[in-house]
């Protein structure tokens, strides 16, 4: 018996090593393809500014010169697109307090989206308020940032993940156009949408112990996506608050920068980024933190930061209001402006008046200066 399995064993690997032979020159065939289209698909992206002489915008020449080919295939990490919620309860099942979540406030409701999800994702695409709106996250560089479906050429737009990346920072792209859009740009360097720039909506980093405590209404993204993902594992680390070997705490960035860092902050400190038009402000949250409220101007025109307490958060307004420019200070423990008018900090007032965000989201320091090297700094 023991001679009839030796026998079987042996047979079975000689059966191999015929296979292999057979076979081994189309195997290889394969291997040396994908890898001449990687080359051949870096190459057209790095060349194509050599064959357009007439450059439209600098953020073109810079985003063919400086991107990084992953070799993910456009949406091989899939967005979500069928987005499936469930109640505050429901979520509390398996999140826990310290589990950093993405907050978007919209006329219908509020709308949560676990980190623990999207890290595996980067984009939901959703339809809230009559419009298409993306959740847009980038693991590498902690932007969450809100995109409307309007560019002003199409509506209904979603977007996709590229597969690519600068400054460590996702690339997107426009389903209709294929024009790339940069995340943290938020502008097309290509195609139809080459310098138009996306309308964008607040979306706000928070715990869940502060979320289910200001939200019981809320209705979170489900684990239910559609696809078989480990949501209880991070692939880059965690945001556990005794992690201190997380990516997102430690170590320099993953890939090479536009712009490196000038040392202003450490290059894993959170910043908000604020912009308006050509103009870009970094504002230290721990400041507004302080101070419960920050005067600023960026550009034009006048900009006010306030700290929300319950949700550990910042918001970011633009302080004209019906043609007045308001300046508001903190008068124990309110936000007040020159009319002694009481403001909430989501922008609201006594009077039921509401102030306009301007854009803004939590970013890496060093993501924010390799896109934006001349920003202003309120630290």
């Amino acid at each position: 018996m023991k001679k009839n399995m030796i026998y079987i064993i042996m047979i079975l690997l000689l059966a191999l090593v015929i296979v292999y032979f057979i076979f081994k020159d189309n195997i290889a065939f394969l291997n040396k393809d994908k890898a001449s289209t990687k080359v051949e698909s870096t190459q057209i992206l790095q060349e194509k500014i050599v064959q357009t002489p007439e450059v439209k915008d600098k953020a073109l020449e810079n985003f063919y010169k400086n991107i990084h080919i992953t070799g993910l295939a456009k949406d091989g990490i899939a967005p979500i697109e069928d987005p499936k919620y469930i109640s505050i309860s429901e979520a509390d099942l398996f999140l826990e307090d310290w589990d950093r979540v993405f907050v978007y406030e919209a006329k219908e409701g509020t709308f949560i989206y676990p980190q623990r999800i999207l890290v595996w994702h980067e984009i939901v695409n959703e339809y809230i308020d009559n419009e298409s709106i993306s959740i847009t996250y980038c693991p590498l560089t902690a932007s969450t940032i809100g995109y409307t479906g309007d560019s002003g050429l199409h509506s209904d737009n979603t977007y996709g993940t590229s597969g690519n990346l600068l400054n460590s920072n996702l690339v997107m792209y426009d389903r209709k156009t294929l024009s790339n859009i940069p995340q943290i740009l938020g502008t097309g360097v290509d195609s139809e949408l080459e310098g138009v720039t996306l309308n964008t909506r607040p979306v706000h980093w928070a715990v869940w112990s502060d979320v289910i405590s200001v939200f019981t209404d809320a209705k979170v993204l489900s684990t239910e996506t559609g696809f078989i993902r480990n949501y209880n594992l991070d692939p880059y680390g965690s945001y556990l608050p005794y992690d201190k070997k997380s990516y997102y705490i430690s170590g320099p960035p993953s890939f090479s920068l536009m712009n490196d860092n000038d040392g202003t902050f450490q290059d894993k400190k959170i910043v908000v980024g604020v912009k308006h038009l050509s103009d870009y402000v970094a504002v230290d949250p721990l400041k507004v933190k302080d101070e419960m409220v920050i005067n600023f101007p960026i550009g034009s025109i006048k900009a006010a930061a306030f700290y929300d307490n319950k949700l550990n958060a910042v918001r970011v307004f633009n302080s004209n209001i019906n043609g007045t420019n308001l300046v508001f200070i903190n008068e124990d423990s309110q936000i007040v402006d020159q009319n002694n008018t009481v403001w909430q900090s989501n922008g609201v007032s006594e009077n039921n008046e509401s102030l306009t965000p301007l854009t803004y989201f939590d970013v890496l320091w060093f993501a924010w200066h390799a896109y934006y090297p001349d920003t202003e700094v309120i630290k």
